[in-house]
């Protein structure tokens, strides 16, 4: 139960800051926003730093997570990689955002841990291409798949269809 209420607390947090940004996920506003008094919160998470950090050890391990999907995906990894970016409600792109707040905001761990996903999802989309340069090219167009499906409204067409993501991969991978 108290493992729940802490992932609780952190599911709050990162919405929070997806959807507000870092000055308005204070510890008082996550408090509010899970009915909690900030004594409360604190029982769960010291401080905004070990919040910060849970956020963190949660990013790493829905990396974990993706990269064995990643490597074992039917259409292979630069479809998985592509499609999955356009997915902004997935609790790993989310995490990203949040992560990615943080980061802006000067937090190290936040930084270093952004560092290492990218690293590895480039070292997947390397071993699979044999290319560097395609690889940075699949995790650019990625990246860039995520930031125009961040800025969409929910009730606009989609920047990609899945026949760009497909037409992106074809181009990729030849």
């Amino acid at each position: 139960m108290e493992n729940n209420k802490a992932e609780g607390i952190v599911d709050t947090y990162v919405s929070l800051l997806v959807e507000a940004g870092v000055r308005t996920a204070t510890i008082d506003a996550v408090a509010k926003a899970c009915g909690l008094s900030k004594a409360g919160l604190l029982h769960y998470f010291r401080s905004r730093s070990e919040l910060d950090d849970a956020l963190v050890a949660r990013l790493r391990t829905l990396l974990t997570e993706d990269l064995r999907l990643m490597r074992a995906a039917e259409g292979g990894p630069v479809r998985y990689y592509l499609t999955s970016s356009l997915d902004t409600e997935a609790p790993l792109e989310r995490a990203v955002v949040a992560a990615s707040r943080l980061a802006q905001a000067g937090n190290a761990g936040a930084r270093a841990a952004l560092g290492e996903a990218r690293a590895a999802w480039l070292d997947v989309l390397e071993d699979f291409l044999g290319n560097p340069v395609l690889a940075r090219l699949a995790l650019l167009a990625g990246d860039g798949a995520s930031h125009h499906a961040d800025l969409a409204e929910p009730s606009e067409e989609p920047f990609l269809s899945a026949q760009d993501i497909e037409h992106f991969a074809r181009i990729i991978e030849r």
